[in-house]
């Protein structure tokens, strides 16, 4: 049996490991802190990447990978009505309602063919299908000063996805891009546009507003049956993107 002082002797062991082990990780946190992006940070340049966090807490992705021309999903569609640029460019806006954001989510072109969507998740899912054949690029900027997103094909014509349906942009002047990109390159048109864009203002009524007012047309109608499932999903990736955002803001 074990005296006291071999119990002391074995717990203040312990303890010695217990605070180095927890001293380690601190220099690990502090380090990943200093060296990473900060919290409530939108835009992280990493090696020729450029990371964005447009989805759950925490979470970053690579700008280009959201123009995704190899989905099977956007293959599918584009197997139906490619290779027709404007065709395409029909099926987005007749077919994808337009839902706004509960603060910023990106969706990927598969989310966006469930059906609904904003500016950034038409766009993305437009540029998707045309990348199969053509060259074009998703643009970010503004709208009459409101942060937008539209399509720019090989033409250089705007394209606007949110529309109910294909038709030209009366007003090619309205529209202010700071940074292009597709699956392959981003184009920032000068240094930091990129990250300028999410300082934009975001009002999507009066945005919709002006482009109606622009094409005499009514404003597009939204789809509240999708609220809900947003909502879950965001609270879903909250939960799971917390923890990570957390052990970030302890070890600055």
């Amino acid at each position: 049996m074990r005296t006291k002082e071999e119990w002391d002797r074995t717990f203040s062991k312990l303890a010695d490991v217990g605070t180095f082990a927890l001293g380690a990780l601190s220099v690990a946190l502090g380090i990943m802190a200093l060296s990473g992006p900060r919290l409530g940070q939108r835009i992280y340049y990493e090696d020729g990447q450029y990371l964005v966090a447009v989805r759950y807490p925490g979470q970053w992705n690579e700008l280009r990978d959201f123009v995704q021309p190899d989905n099977p999903d956007v293959i599918a569609i584009y197997s139906q009505y490619g290779p027709d640029p404007w065709g395409l460019y029909d099926f987005v806006c007749r077919n994808i309602s337009y839902r706004r954001d509960i603060g910023e989510f990106w969706q990927t072109p598969s989310e966006t063919l469930q059906g609904y969507g904003d500016c950034e998740d038409s766009s993305l899912l437009l540029c998707s299908l045309l990348r199969n054949f053509s060259d074009a690029h998703v643009a970010l900027g503004s709208f009459q000063g409101w942060g937008h997103a539209w399509v720019v094909n090989k033409e250089g014509e705007i394209l606007e996805a949110t529309y109910t349906n294909a038709r030209r942009v009366p007003d090619p002047g309205s529209y202010e891009p700071y940074c292009l990109f597709n699956e392959s390159e981003v184009i920032e048109l000068w240094p930091g546009a990129l990250g300028e864009v999410f300082e934009l203002g975001r009002n999507e009524v009066t945005k919709l507003s002006l482009m109606a007012e622009a094409i005499g047309d009514e404003v597009p109608p939204e789809c509240p049956s999708c609220w809900p499932l947003m909502v879950v999903g965001l609270v879903t990736g909250g939960i799971l993107g917390t923890g990570f955002a957390t052990i970030l803001q302890k070890g600055e």
